[in-house]
């Protein structure tokens, strides 16, 4: 048996983050077997045990990041522009370096929302048989729009038939959920209007054929009619939503969707430089509404998660978005932890530290619910009872 024991100054522990302040964690065979006092654990004689000190770090579930991309690198210049001309062995690169620039930030898992060639689904393999270094990933493989639809990364579909095709090709490679592209991603500065590109049948077609194999379906989605036919199609998540009016708004609450919220895009003016003018300029002009239309999600007590859209290593950008625009920071932190587990179907293995949860645990300075930029800080990286990274 290979037992390990994390000392810290704090541990959140259980789905609402309760601190356990100067307590012990017991590891076993990457399983958590125990969380107790260190005075209680001072008691106890662990044979063979290997002993981690963290006395000023707080121990919390490690991070899930929701909507992922490993062909996308949105920290190199125009890097949309770059998936057109990339091939496979290129984006494969891309992949493996985005993958442990998240790892090494404290993302133990992370949620892929379409990618070229099957490239999530073959490192999702790799990584489960140890051959590759990375977070625990969920694979969409190739996503679905429409033939005359928006967007870089997924591929082009007309009518119901050709969807349930892809759909069905996804589920045999291994697919863990699947992915449509409804709407643009930025949308026209001069206008309230939301175009949509996939039909109700469309929408629902995909549903379906998750559905029969228990595989949810996520689509990008920033409002409008696009996000009325999600909700009458039955789509488990919704994507962005950086167009949410208050009619939105009122129907999501009345629906059983989960929103993504990956505000970064639009409130992170470092990204712009990654951009092409074009975009960065829509980015800009688009800002405050943005802004103005995520707060309302938030206000209203909608069940978010939090994602970047392949900015790797600042998924701790995405909380701190969350707080700035009105959640309590124990609610922002569980968009990346147990909210997001649940919305992963992982709720019974990851997302709280917990006895009998597989040892997420990362360890971080000081103490993220009075302060949500302490994510940024992450000392101690554990996946599955594995340490990657440790001060």
């Amino acid at each position: 048996m290979k037992r390990t024991i994390l000392n810290a100054g704090m541990i959140l522990c259980g789905e609402q983050l309760t601190p356990l302040e100067n307590g012990s964690l017991i590891i076993e065979d990457g399983i958590i077997r125990e969380i107790l006092p260190r005075k209680a654990r001072e008691a106890l004689y662990l044979e063979d045990a290997k002993e981690i000190s963290l006395p000023h770090m707080t121990l919390m579930p490690g991070m899930i990041e929701c909507h992922n991309h490993l062909c996308i690198d949105a920290a190199l210049p125009e890097h949309l522009e770059l998936l057109a001309w990339s091939n496979e062995c290129q984006l494969t690169l891309l992949a493996l370096k985005g993958l442990k620039e998240d790892l090494m930030s404290g993302v133990t898992t992370a949620r892929c929302m379409g990618d070229k060639f099957y490239i999530d689904v073959t490192l999702k393999k790799l990584i489960e048989d140890k051959k590759v270094d990375g977070p625990r990933l969920l694979a969409a493989g190739i996503g679905m729009k429409g033939s005359h639809g928006a967007g870089h990364i997924g591929m082009p579909h007309c009518g119901a038939g050709e969807i349930r095709h892809t759909c069905r090709e996804n589920l045999k490679k291994g697919a863990d959920l699947l992915k449509l592209f409804i709407t643009p991603g930025v949308p026209d500065p001069a206008s309230t209007f939301v175009p949509s590109f996939l039909s109700l049948e469309e929408i629902s077609a995909a549903v379906s054929e998750g559905a029969r194999l228990g595989i949810p379906t996520a689509a990008h989605c920033i409002g409008g009619q696009g996000l009325k036919d999600c909700i009458d199609g039955g789509v488990d998540v919704i994507e962005h939503m950086y167009m949410a009016s208050e009619q939105d708004v009122e129907r999501l609450a009345a629906s059983r969707c989960v929103v993504d919220l990956t505000s970064g895009i639009f409130l992170d003016p470092s990204r712009e430089e990654f951009l092409s003018p074009a975009n960065a300029l829509k980015v800009r002009l688009n800002r405050s509404r943005v802004r103005e239309n995520v707060a309302r999600i938030i206000k209203a007590r909608l069940p978010f998660v939090l994602g970047t859209d392949a900015y790797h290593g600042f998924l701790y950008r995405e909380v701190g978005y969350a707080v700035e625009l009105g959640a309590a920071p124990v609610t922002a932190i569980q968009g990346v932890t147990s909210r997001a587990a649940r919305v992963c179907r992982l709720e019974d293995r990851i997302g709280k530290l917990e006895n009998g949860m597989e040892a997420d645990i990362i360890a971080v300075e000081g103490n993220p619910l009075e302060d949500v930029s302490r994510l940024s800080q992450v000392g101690l990286v554990m996946k599955g009872g594995v340490v990657y990274r440790q001060p």
